[in-house]
């Protein structure tokens, strides 16, 4: 028997993941610490200004990184979200090729403020929208993906709306009509791949808005239908290309919290196994003077990272080249180094010899299960080494993204103001409300800077 949409839905209004998936739950909280990180970052960028200056509605929750702007939860939201992902800095994962965390945390503490909720109980919404979410992925791609969609957009606003709805506490029937909503929203397309769009950073911001007014409306009182998942014309069908036959109910056994990645520093979740590889290669040959360095990666992912001459900031966050010149440059690349960088003429000589291409078919069978492509270095001595690449960069633990959240918050609230952040983070019963003041920009700080 086939799972319906109200299956998912009374998974979603009855999991407790911080009970019953330790693991799902303590990689949820990483997420939200990072995000709370990348959005506070975020808020120096140009996008963010443009937002709170001319579509943002002015209400009562605080704005993260600003000093005393108050936005509408939906507003809130929005903002957030699309801070979060400014500087291509927030996680993502394998499951949906998305960037689930920041719409749904996003819309998480907007309705967490709201329902004057915990840390903890951001936490667990968070986590079981994300297990619903990477269960989507799992189903629809990589037909999903490859056919044009975001799913930063399209599945994130579900999960946006499963979180928010967990938090405002609506009920099984209010639940369904959220996600109904949502997905009567949903979009998002990934042009912006190929010419450095701004509407990279829209998507997620949509989504956290789309996902947090759908809970709010059924909230209110506002009716839905009970088939948004399975229905004839419903998500699966339409948007993602599956039969609702395939549409199966959320498990924890199913869901792995290692899908979920992090970013040491701005760049395309598909450049992190690339990276890995070319420095792990690099210190192979003894850090020698490289003469060339080819790689050979999938068609999407090469789509995703080749940008030999980045015309934009989105093109300097995701150029692959860009990001082995700068290890060559610096030996390593901090959280913030991409975030304003200088292509100066000593890096674009350095990304010349930096070749991206398609993996050739004949070239796919020598690659085991979790390895994606290659990467050859010739060294200026004539070495030559040639080593398989992973979908997945190096891990990073609790003490990674604590070392990272630092790095990117410290200059808009002080050390004291990160740590005091920090601090409220890990406690699973502080209130978000006192999460979203603590993130404000203190006054003598912003009066300094136009941007607050």
């Amino acid at each position: 028997m086939s799972t319906t949409t109200f299956d998912v839905v009374k998974w979603i209004c009855g999991a407790s993941p911080r009970a019953e998936a330790a693991d799902t739950f303590t990689s949820a909280h990483l997420s939200l610490v990072d995000f709370v990180g990348c959005s506070i970052a975020g808020s120096d960028h140009s996008a963010a200004r443009a937002v709170t200056a001319i579509s943002a509605i002015s209400g009562e929750v605080p704005a993260l990184g600003h000093s005393t702007t108050r936005l509408h939860a939906a507003s809130a939201a929005y903002l957030h979200a699309l801070q979060a992902h400014a500087f291509e800095l927030d996680d993502g994962d394998w499951d949906t090729w998305g960037h689930l965390g920041a719409p749904t945390i996003a819309a998480g503490l907007s309705a967490g403020w709201l329902s004057n909720a915990t840390v903890g109980d951001v936490t667990d919404a968070v986590a079981t929208a994300l297990v619903f979410g990477m269960s989507l992925g799992r189903q629809v791609n990589p037909g999903h993906y490859q056919h044009g969609f975001c799913t930063t957009g399209t599945i994130g606003a579900l999960t946006a709306a499963a979180a928010a709805a967990r938090l405002l506490r609506l009920d099984e029937v209010s639940t369904a009509h959220a996600l109904d909503f949502a997905v009567a929203q949903a979009t998002g397309v990934r042009q912006f791949a190929l010419d450095g769009s701004a509407s990279c950073l829209i998507i997620p911001a949509n989504a956290a808005r789309v996902g947090y007014e759908a809970a709010a409306l059924a909230a209110a009182g506002l009716a839905g239908g009970l088939e948004a998942l399975d229905g004839q014309l419903g998500f699966l069908r339409v948007i993602g290309g599956a039969a609702a036959a395939d549409l199966r109910l959320p498990a924890y056994p199913e869901h792995r919290p290692s899908q979920i990645y992090y970013k040491p520093h701005s760049c395309c979740g598909n450049a992190l196994g690339p990276i890995r590889g070319f420095v792990e290669g690099w210190e192979r040959l003894d850090h020698a003077p490289l003469r060339h360095i080819l790689f050979e990666l999938p068609r999407e992912v090469t789509r995703n990272v080749n940008h030999a001459t980045p015309d934009s900031e989105l093109e300097r966050h995701l150029s692959l080249q860009l990001a082995v010149a700068m290890h060559l440059t610096r030996g390593a690349i901090a959280a913030r180094d991409l975030i304003d960088v200088a292509v100066t003429d000593e890096l674009k000589q350095i990304m010349g010899i930096v070749q991206v291409e398609v993996l050739k078919t004949d070239n796919a069978h020598e690659l085991r299960a979790d390895e994606m492509g290659f990467v050859s270095l010739i060294a200026a001595d004539g070495r030559k080494l040639r080593c398989p690449v992973t979908a997945v960069g190096p891990a990073m633990g609790e003490s990674d993204i604590d070392e990272k959240f630092r790095s990117l918050v410290e200059s808009s609230i002080g050390e004291r103001g990160s740590e005091r952040l920090r601090s409220m983070l890990g406690d699973w019963s502080s209130p978000v409300r006192e999460v979203l003041l603590a993130g404000r920009v203190p006054a003598q700080i912003s009066s300094a800077s136009a941007f607050h």
